[in-house]
């Protein structure tokens, strides 16, 4: 497993996905990044839930959003990346999943029946920085919102060192698409 994100292949897109629990409060925020294989934004979100049980249903959450996200920018061909090992191999696993967050499970399943492929992957927190970043600015926000080819302010300097940019003063390169 790398610790640096690595681009899907040229046909598909990664969706990497993060969530941030407020235990006391009982809220989370879930981060959600699309990128294509040369590192480029193609959209990005955040979503804030209340009335949620725990870290897991938190991460299920993140997961659901990451892939509703994907399926409604029209994405038929998806990799989907979180740092939740438990999520991430309940959903590879086609059995019923009778645990607390087994309803999301079976959502997220039954979600991934409208792409043309979807592979589910994990990411160690380093690689999945970017979607870590926007799930805590949910708090910060305080609302649902969403960035089609761009991210928020606050994580272009973690795209930038995610594809290693060397930007020469007088060169304006993009990091979105």
């Amino acid at each position: 497993m790398s610790s640096k994100w690595l681009p899907p292949d040229r046909r598909a897109v990664k969706v990497n996905f993060d969530a941030a629990f407020c235990q006391h409060l009982k809220q989370c925020s879930s981060g959600v990044v699309i990128r294509n294989n040369l590192g480029l934004v193609m959209g990005s979100g955040v979503v804030l839930y209340s009335h949620v049980a725990d870290a897991f249903a938190a991460e299920a959450l993140a997961c659901l959003h990451a892939i509703t996200f994907a399926r409604d920018m029209g994405f038929r061909k998806v990799v989907v990346e979180g740092d939740s090992r438990t999520i991430i191999v309940k959903v590879q696993k086609g059995v019923l999943d009778r645990s607390a967050i087994g309803v999301y499970v079976k959502e997220i399943r039954i979600m991934a029946l409208n792409f043309d492929y979807i592979s589910f992957q994990h990411a160690d927190r380093e690689s999945n920085l970017v979607a870590h970043t926007i799930a805590k600015m949910g708090f910060k926000i305080g609302n649902s919102q969403c960035w089609v080819e761009e991210v928020p302010p606050d994580t272009v300097a973690v795209i930038e060192k995610d594809r290693n940019l060397k930007q020469q003063p007088d060169q304006a390169r993009s990091i979105i698409a």
